[in-house]
């Protein structure tokens, strides 16, 4: 949905008479689940750049027509939401629509007690404007530092921003190689080489291929022959790749009672083992909360997959306590995979800050089939950044280096 949006987005803030424009709500605040498109655009001459928007060839029927302040439209099933403020009051109808509805109550009651009033129209003491160029001037005016979109879910954003508190949030630049990607191997549609190549060219500097592990044979997956066969395919292009790494791995089902899908002797020859849920997804909520801690306590296991197994809008998480998953992963150092696939997105983002909390790495992997899936990183980053991840948060934010070290002490002796 991002592509569309950011498509529209760039048309309309193309036309001459437009100022400046942003996506605001729930996409801006990067939301796992996003219903509509919210824009915000400035400009002196709305009905013009009303009249603009409404003939762009993405829209299809106007739903509403309101040529001063915006208007409503259907993209393809997607409703987008245009809002046009003179550019003066922009920073303030942009911050507006952005926050959710819990942040943006929080913050008029400050400024309540700071005796202000706060609208969408702008920022007043006594019926006397404050100006502000900028959004962030909205927040410095309240004595707060700037507080960045994702954040803005009135989950302690506002308190930690008073008092200079906020993180610095992950950003793709500070994601250094990607693991949970599947090649031809098992269920991919890439050879090796070519992920890999594909993964230099982003800007990574190593790769974790993870096909499925034997039991999976819906997904091609892979026993120890076939094994041995990619990992000398893996030592190939190691040698022939200049900058670049490329790591051993499996995506190992956890089986019903909670071991992995080899023997010992086969998963200590992996650089990395990824432990996941694929199959019986009806156990009880104590049963699979035992099954995935067993895993956890595998000492060969490395990270946990896509934890709770949703599927948005599709498939509702299997039962599991999910504060026992990260006590157990704190305790055998196990880092948690926050799937950058935009039907899962799964560690949830308000998990995050506990996994945080108690020291527990996160691993934002794209699970990618197919070299385009590579790029899903995008949406797992959002995620990481709504969970208040910094970049000492992330296990793939560290260099090859410090990867290829992290590996080496997590095998067993």
């Amino acid at each position: 949905m991002i592509e569309p949006a950011q498509k529209i987005l760039k048309k309309i803030l193309s036309h001459p008479k437009v100022l400046r424009g942003s996506f605001a709500g729930s996409l801006r605040r990067r939301m796992e689940v996003v219903r509509n498109i919210n824009l915000v655009l400035s400009t002196h001459h709305p009905q013009e750049v009303s009249g603009a928007f409404s003939r762009l060839p993405e829209m299809e029927v106007v739903q509403s027509n309101d040529k001063v302040r915006g208007r409503t439209f259907l993209l393809s099933g997607m409703e987008v939401d245009l809002r046009i403020a003179p550019d003066q009051t922009f920073p303030f109808t942009l911050f507006s629509y952005t926050g959710s509805l819990a942040h943006w109550t929080s913050m008029l009651e400050r400024t309540k007690g700071m005796g202000l009033n706060l609208s969408e129209e702008g920022l007043h003491r006594n019926g006397r404007p404050i100006s502000c160029k900028e959004e962030e001037g909205v927040f410095n005016a309240l004595g707060l530092d700037f507080i960045p979109p994702e954040l803005r879910e009135n989950q302690g954003e506002i308190e930690a921003s008073e008092i200079h508190r906020l993180p610095r949030l992950i950003e793709e630049h500070d994601i250094k190689g990607i693991f949970h990607v599947h090649s031809v191997d098992s269920d991919g549609r890439n050879s090796i080489p070519r992920l890999a190549q594909a993964s230099k060219e982003m800007g990574f500097s190593y790769l974790g291929i993870s096909d499925h592990s034997q039991s999976a044979r819906y997904a091609g997956g892979l026993n120890r022959e076939r094994l041995q066969k990619q990992w000398k395919e893996i030592d190939q292009v190691n040698q022939e790749m200049e900058g670049f790494a490329i790591f051993k791995g499996i995506e190992s089902d956890i089986l019903p009672d909670g071991s992995l899908d080899y023997e010992g002797s086969i998963l200590r020859e992996f650089d990395f083992v990824i432990a996941s849920v694929h199959s019986h997804f009806n156990m009880s909520r104590e049963e699979m909360t035992q099954r995935v801690i067993k895993a956890l306590r595998n000492p060969y296991t490395t990270i946990l997959a896509h934890p709770t197994g949703r599927l948005l809008l599709a498939r509702e998480p299997y039962a599991i306590d999910m504060i026992r998953v990260i006590d157990e992963a704190s305790r055998s150092g196990v880092a948690i995979e926050l799937n950058a696939h935009p039907y899962r997105l799964d560690i949830d983002w308000r998990l995050c800050k506990y996994a945080k909390e108690k020291g527990v790495k996160i691993s934002i992997n794209p699970d990618a089939h197919e070299e385009a899936g590579l790029k899903d990183i995008y949406y797992g980053v959002g995620i990481g950044r709504k969970g208040w991840l910094e970049p000492a948060d992330i296990l793939n934010a560290m260099d090859v280096g410090e990867m290829k070290a992290f590996l080496e002490r997590r095998k067993p002796v």
